[in-house]
């Protein structure tokens, strides 16, 4: 089962933020018939909307006021198009529906905060690489532009990420306790992907807490014995609390496939411990990865084996309904496709601190359906490789 994306990272009002540099240079003779200039830059040229330049202290303000869609700027030039190097400030008020092409394409701003109106906006509206925050849960955006959920006030609890801007800078609004329960072996336990997790999280703007109950080589059907001693915390830990969001279970490397029937049962009985003692829980599968000593065994590829893994933890998903976190889907990528990141420890079967980072991205966004490319916690990465693995994470789990 595929997690859909809930969150299309958008979001306002005013704009400033302009590139630092560009104050103004004009001089009064040139420049002084903008100032309480108004233009009628409605799409029918009604007057219904309109657009007014004034002079300020650093350069000018450019204001827009009325309703409805704005004129496409395709064959002329806007009317403010000889200041627009000098244009500081813009006010974006609300009734603005629809931003027409080339509109604000000459204006050196970094972002722009899109009134709630504003229900579309052509790909060439704004410059390249611009960022845009909207205050509308139903802005459409573009895909040229990066783009944000924006609220000035507490934002609802729905699951979406917000931000607002804290001493001019933005920031993400923290609006959801998420409490995870991860269960499994050193695939999970290496580097300590949960908290690699819940650091992910945090800087999104979750308050997450990640707990785990993890133990080398150990299988889900142990985990769900509780005459074993790690059954037997499995057992306790779910009897001392009723709060977890999520419980998320790893089975053994290739035992998916090796013993299916005893991968299900493990699955199916901690299903029921779980949902007896976690009302609210939501419970995840997460699916592992390929390695060299598994490929080497079967005379198969490490993709291969990975598939091999994936056919089971779906095959059981779909049985018992359960989310699948595809991480090892998201190795085969990069095994594939980005050879120079190594994704193994040095045993080539753990995951390296790469590995882990990109399991926590994956588990992340399945989880909480948020945009991961957003996250400001790399940990010991360099960008480049963050960034690589967060476009892959966002690959498998949104676009499939």
């Amino acid at each position: 089962m595929k997690i859909n994306l809930n969150l299309f990272k958008i979001s306002p009002l005013i704009l400033f933020m302009m590139s630092g540099s560009l104050l103004c240079g004009c001089n009064d003779n040139s420049s002084s018939g903008f100032n309480n200039k108004s233009y009628d830059i409605s799409l029918n040229q009604d007057n219904s909307l309109i657009a007014k330049t004034t002079k300020i202290s650093d350069g000018y303000r450019l204001e827009i006021n009325g309703t409805g869609s704005s004129l496409n700027y395709t064959s002329k030039k806007v009317p403010w198009y000889s200041i627009a190097p000098f244009i500081t400030e813009i006010n974006i008020n609300e009734g603005i529906t629809d931003i027409g092409e080339n509109l604000f394409s000459d204006l050196n701003f970094s972002y722009f905060i899109l009134p709630s109106s504003v229900s579309s906006v052509k790909n060439n509206s704004f410059k390249e690489d611009i960022v845009l925050y909207s205050y509308s849960n139903t802005f459409k955006g573009s895909e040229f532009y990066t783009t944000y959920y924006y609220s000035e006030l507490t934002p609802p609890n729905d699951g979406k990420t917000y931000w607002h801007f804290v001493n001019d800078n933005p920031t993400i609004w923290v609006v959801s306790k998420i409490k995870v329960l991860f269960i499994g072996n050193s695939f999970t336990f290496y580097n300590d992907l949960p908290l690699l997790t819940q650091e992910v999280a945090k800087s999104l703007g979750y308050d997450f807490i990640s707990d785990s109950i993890t133990q080398g080589s150990y299988t889900l059907t142990k985990f769900a014995d509780n005459t074993d001693p790690k059954g037997k915390e499995v057992e306790d830990k779910l009897n001392s609390t009723s709060d977890y969001d999520y419980v998320i279970l790893q089975e053994q490397s290739t035992r998916s496939y090796e013993n299916p029937n005893e991968f299900e049962k493990a699955v199916s009985d901690l299903n029921i411990k779980i949902k007896n003692t976690q009302e609210n829980a939501s419970i995840r599968l997460y699916e592992t990865w390929g390695f060299p000593i598994a490929a080497n065994e079967l005379k198969i590829t490490i993709p291969e084996v990975e598939e091999k893994i994936r056919n089971e933890y779906d095959r059981v998903g779909n049985k018992y309904n359960l989310d699948v976190h595809y991480v090892g889907e998201a190795f085969s990528y990069v095994y594939q496709n980005y050879q120079d990141i190594n994704l193994y420890n040095d045993d080539g079967r753990h995951p390296s601190y790469e590995g882990s980072y990109l399991a926590s991205l994956v588990h992340v966004a399945s989880l909480l359906g948020v945009d991961i490319r957003a996250t400001t916690f790399i940990g010991d990465l360099n960008e480049e490789v963050a960034n690589t693995l967060q476009e892959v994470a966002y690959k498998i789990v949104f676009n499939k």
